[in-house]
């Protein structure tokens, strides 16, 4: 399945631009950097609520989005064409829309080339947080006619992976994986059977994933890190190799929340 294009193969008639960098759970400087500087014509993309959805701790850190909403959203900018997303060096919040508009069955596309990369018009602007949040409140909601479900694994698949062919790969970094820091999460440690494979791994690779392949074998992989997002870049890997995969959505922080004392270290 493709998943990458090249921005040589853009077209205005066929293809909507969304910007996905974001500063993690922060609109205010999100969308500062917006302002700075976009592609021409692209589309800016919140963490919350287009990526993301808040407050639901059992869900995790970074429950998924209103399916609704993003549909809604992606739909409306696109109207007919596909979407094509970017990113900044090292971002994830690209393959976390990718994830979400083949979730919600929206045709979607990453470019290969991070923005700094990108040698296309930009431009700046002075887009408002809060204009921006009230017009997507503002948008009549459609709902999705399929939510592609099997791409999600329940919490209950991720322990029965202790006993199945899945292989279960933590996208952390290694520290993290190990349990030997946790700056975020409550505990330290990963879910019990998971090997890892860091998210920078993929995002460096230059578009070879052999490495990953070499990892999951025949397999069928679950992916997961702290909360969801940047385990989406080995889901988009993968699924451009057509190897069946699934995200844990709420990922290392949903397991801690219902599973505590069920975590390894070292």
């Amino acid at each position: 399945m493709q998943v990458w294009m090249e921005s040589k193969d853009l077209s205005a008639v066929h293809h909507q631009l969304f910007d996905c960098r974001n500063v993690m759970d922060d609109i205010e400087q999100s969308t500062a950097l917006f302002n700075k500087g976009h592609i021409d014509g692209a589309v800016f993309v919140s963490g919350f609520p287009v990526l993301y959805n808040q407050n639901r701790p059992e869900e995790g850190r970074h429950p998924l989005p209103e399916l609704s909403l993003f549909y809604t959203f992606v739909n409306y900018h696109t109207n007919g064409r596909t979407a094509v997303c970017y990113d900044q060096s090292e971002g994830f919040m690209a393959t976390r829309f990718f994830f979400l508009c083949y979730l919600a069955g929206l045709p979607c596309l990453i470019l290969k080339e991070n923005y700094n990369q990108l040698e296309l018009p930009k431009t700046v602007s002075e887009l408002s947080p809060v204009h921006y949040l009230a017009s997507i409140s503002e948008l009549p909601r459609i709902q999705p006619d399929h939510i592609n479900k099997e791409l999600l694994a329940s919490r209950q698949e991720v322990r029965n992976s202790r006993q199945t062919n899945d292989i279960l790969i933590d996208a952390r970094a290694e520290q993290r994986y190990l349990g030997e820091v946790e700056p975020i999460d409550a505990r330290p440690g990963r879910i019990p059977g998971a090997v890892n494979f860091p998210y920078q791994n993929v995002l460096n690779s230059g578009g070879d994933f052999s490495e990953l392949q070499h990892m999951v074998k025949d397999n069928p992989a679950i992916v997961y890190c702290g909360s969801g997002l940047s385990a989406t870049p080995l889901f988009a890997a993968l699924t451009s190799l057509n190897h069946p995969v699934k995200l844990y959505a709420g990922s290392y922080s949903e397991w801690l929340f219902h599973y505590p004392d069920d975590i390894e270290r070292g």
